[in-house]
């Protein structure tokens, strides 16, 4: 009984390490009120749309974006909605991290190593899909080293087919959480079918893949049809600027800078990862995560990073803390793992800033390089913390100057604006009256336009056409830029036509998609 007790101290105090350091620094980013006033699009009959007179997919993440949707059902709080749904999967994801390791003493240290990156710990409550990523990636990891023999003995209580089977559908799942994060369990999975390729015929394994791929596929096609366009608005907007591929890696390069400065155990942790793992490891299935970590890391620097800090890294921490850990569940001393422990509790109580020690008060809003610490940034309002603390006599909540704002905006029938900060306005101006967003994210347009003048990374600001807002007020084209104008004409048949399945209207999407009305937005 007493041997029992004690191998469950070690648990209890993971479990509970995990519930107050998520709760202590629980908020949500201000970007995802923007996926909030979609949803409330949704409940008002719009449909999964921006504003109210065009078809727009401004959420990155279908699946997350529809797990909010039905949290909806339930309760009109969009900020608690949110905390709640993250505080569960949170939860789930420890769980499963369990079973990883099999053994308790190192699934405290890997929470304690998530609750010293801000990378990965600022975003497990942010709104946004990460935390639903990391439920995911726990999932995918757990089949797969089960089912390359880590423990043997399993192999009797769930087949490899169906550890094959559900790591393609895993695979398949997280590309409906961000279709980037495909690159980060790739090179795994290609692994994974190649070292069972017998195991299946041609036919079995093309239905196998079709099937894990099904949801992936299926809103793929609704998008197209739906939206006119496979991908989300946002990846047009910041993907599609037109700025000199040298200067976007050297942004790239800033993120790594910026990550190492203020929050140094991200980059040296996933460093170790691929040396011990990639390098000096015999043991071919970590490798191939490992593989899977340094193709996500050549993205971000491809993209250029981000302005949220950190954020992007959040996926290949995870994935390369595990990685590391792992290999202490084959070093029998205790020894080691008590030094480990020792090690990491000495950085959450030395280093100047971590998850741990990030006080109720915490604000930060330096931006270097156009990189913010997007927690300290928007803490101080939209924190947890404030939201029970609130005044509920009167004011709303965020109690912030965008959120009046807009609801004077939602008291103005019939307007249109433009607004340069889209989430928190946007969501409280209701969903009614038009919003332009000069960044392009919810904007079909715009996003589509080259960036002018100076940007900051994920801000690529548009300049709005001359007559663009009296096209959509009137209806028409009016824009005094004929070849824009006949641009936006040909996006209003995809974008605004009630029709969906229209001969011109099928003939348009596929014509924007083959690039061929490019031209109209170009110099030359």
């Amino acid at each position: 009984m007493t041997a029992i007790k004690k191998s469950t101290i070690p648990f209890l105090v993971a479990v509970a390490i995990a519930i107050f350091v998520f709760l202590k620094n629980a908020w949500v980013s201000e970007d995802a009120y923007i996926i909030f006033r979609s949803i409330e699009q949704l409940f008002e009959g719009n449909g999964p749309v921006w504003n109210p007179h065009e078809r727009v997919q401004v959420f990155t993440s279908p699946l997350w974006y529809f797990m909010l949707a039905f949290v909806r059902m339930f309760s009109r709080d969009a900020y608690l909605n949110v905390i709640a749904a993250s505080f569960i999967l949170w939860v789930a994801t420890n769980l499963v991290l369990k079973k990883v390791f099999k053994n308790n003493m190192i699934l405290l240290i890997s929470i304690l190593l998530f609750s010293s990156s801000t990378a990965f710990f600022d975003y497990t409550s942010s709104g946004l899909e990460n935390v639903l990523a990391y439920l995911i990636i726990a999932l995918y990891i757990l089949n797969y080293i089960e089912l390359f023999a880590f423990r043997d003995s399993d192999k009797t209580q769930i087949s490899a087919k169906n550890r094959i089977k559900m790591i393609l559908f895993l695979f398949g799942l997280i590309i409906c959480v961000r279709h980037d994060l495909a690159l980060l369990l790739l090179p795994s999975t290609i692994y994974v079918v190649l070292k069972n390729s017998r195991i299946y015929s041609l036919k079995q394994w093309s239905v196998i893949s079709v099937t894990a791929f099904l949801p992936i596929i299926l809103f793929s096609i609704f998008s197209l049809i739906y939206y006119g366009f496979p991908f989300p608005n946002t990846a047009y907007a910041k993907l599609n600027t037109g700025i000199d591929k040298a200067e976007i890696f050297k942004q790239g390069l800033q993120y790594f800078k910026s990550s190492f400065k203020f929050d140094t155990i991200t980059l040296p942790i996933i460093a170790g990862a691929l040396v011990l793992n990639t390098v000096a490891s015999s043991n071919k299935c970590l490798r191939y995560l490992g593989y899977g970590v340094f193709l996500n890391l050549l993205y971000i620097v491809y993209i250029g990073g981000d302005f949220m800090q950190g954020r992007l890294f959040s996926y290949a921490y995870m994935v390369s803390a595990i990685i590391l850990l792992l290999r202490f569940t084959r070093v029998h001393s205790n020894k080691y793992r008590l030094i480990t422990l020792v090690m990491v509790c000495l950085y959450l109580v030395f280093y100047s800033h971590t998850p741990f020690k990030s006080p109720l008060d915490y604000n930060n809003r330096t931006i270097e390089s156009g990189i913010a610490d997007e927690r300290g940034f928007f803490f101080d309002i939209l924190s947890l913390y404030r939201y029970t603390h609130r005044d509920k006599e009167g004011k709303i909540f965020p109690d912030c100057p965008e959120a009046y704002q807009g609801l004077k905006f939602k008291n103005t029938p019939n307007s249109i604006t433009a607004a340069a900060s889209i989430g928190v306005f946007g969501y409280y101006a209701g969903t009614e009256n038009i919003i332009i967003d000069p960044l392009g994210l919810s904007d079909p347009l715009l996003a589509r336009m080259p960036v002018t003048g100076k940007w900051r990374i994920g801000h690529f600001k548009r300049e709005l056409p001359e007559g663009y807002a009296k096209s959509i007020i009137t209806d028409n084209e009016v824009i005094a830029d004929p070849r824009i104008n006949e641009y936006y004409r040909k996006l209003k048949i995809v974008t605004q036509n009630e029709e969906l399945f229209t001969a011109e209207r099928l003939k348009t999407i596929i014509l924007f998609n083959a690039g061929a009305y490019n031209h109209l937005l170009s110099d030359e």
